[in-house]
């Protein structure tokens, strides 16, 4: 049976069929479509499905950036609200379900292949044991899955909006800095895109220097790569730092030994530096448990249609 899947952001919509054979799921007919062209989510499904002849999908299950019961979603970027019972009645569709768009990754961790993933840390897996996404991107995203069955089964959580917790005197003074930005500091204000335009105003500060205003963070991200600005090389390695301490701490609170894996935008685009040394530095820091550290399997997720997939995964399951 194929079924429509979806992953809708608040900027960004993209659908396609799927079809789960043996535990893998293959993508057909995948299309990304931009919101601010449509009044509805309805009329992108309607335009995808017009596209797509022949098309004999009955069931959808969509992956939405927002907190749903699986039936309504109020997107947190977009001024859009999502009633499934209303958009069955407006589409040739027996059902439609609903998934926080983070939760449909921690599905999609059942359907990675080794080639869909870039190893940080071999460890140890234990593949009855939980495992974990940690996705930086715009935001923070956490996904704690746990083994039922022959399936990794999802709980949606806010783990992003945890504490930090400065780890050394350099960290100390960036919790200041980011106190008087935000007053409360979630580990979301720093491990996530915004969070490296603050590290690079931060480290030219701490350096001295006159922050020099807003530079975005692809922008810092591309010039570390290069190396051709200190600055930007300094905050996205302290970045790369701080995501691995945060990716620790998950590991812990989830017993995490069949894995952490990273996931969101960030994460494919930065390799050069979390293959370096300061990721890893941040995640086996944790004490009495730095050995254990070192025992959990560790990687980089280069399936950009993960979240499509875990989507095909969860109307399924």
């Amino acid at each position: 049976m194929r079924m429509l899947v979806g992953d809708i952001g608040g900027t960004h919509c993209r659908l396609a069929l799927a079809h789960i054979h043996e535990g893998r799921v293959d993508l057909t007919q995948a299309r990304r479509y931009v919101n601010a062209d449509f009044t509805s989510l309805a009329q992108i499904i309607h335009a995808y499905l017009d596209s797509t002849p022949g098309s004999t999908a009955n069931l959808a299950c969509l992956a939405v950036a927002g907190p749903t019961d699986g039936r309504n979603v109020q997107f947190t970027n977009l001024d859009w609200h999502i009633d499934t019972r209303a958009l069955q009645a407006d589409l040739p569709l027996a059902r439609i379900s609903l998934i926080n768009d983070f939760v449909a990754v921690g599905w999609g961790l059942n359907a990675l292949q080794a080639q869909d993933v870039h190893l940080l840390q071999g460890g140890t897996a234990n593949p009855k044991a939980p495992k974990a996404a940690v996705g930086a991107g715009t935001g923070l995203g956490v996904s704690i899955a746990v083994a039922q069955g022959a399936l990794h089964v999802p709980m949606a959580t806010e783990g992003g909006h945890i504490s930090f917790a400065p780890a050394d005197p350099e960290q100390d003074r960036l919790l200041a800095f980011m106190r008087r930005i935000h007053g409360r500091v979630s580990v979301e204000r720093l491990v996530s895109g915004p969070g490296i335009e603050d590290l690079y105003q931060f480290c030219a500060a701490d350096a001295g220097q006159t922050p020099p205003g807003p530079v975005s963070a692809p922008a810092i991200s591309q010039a570390a790569l290069v190396q051709t600005d200190p600055v930007a090389r300094k905050a996205l390695t302290l970045f790369a730092r701080l995501y691995g301490q945060v990716a620790g701490d998950i590991a812990l609170v989830a017993n995490a030994q069949a894995g952490i894996y990273l996931a969101g935008g960030i994460a494919p685009q930065i390799l050069p530096i979390l293959n370096g040394p300061a990721f890893l530095e941040g995640f086996h820091a944790k004490g009495r448990f730095s050995d254990w550290m070192h025992t959990v399997p560790v990687a980089v997720i280069l399936d950009p249609d993960i979240g499509l997939r875990g989507a095909a995964i969860a109307g399924n399951a």
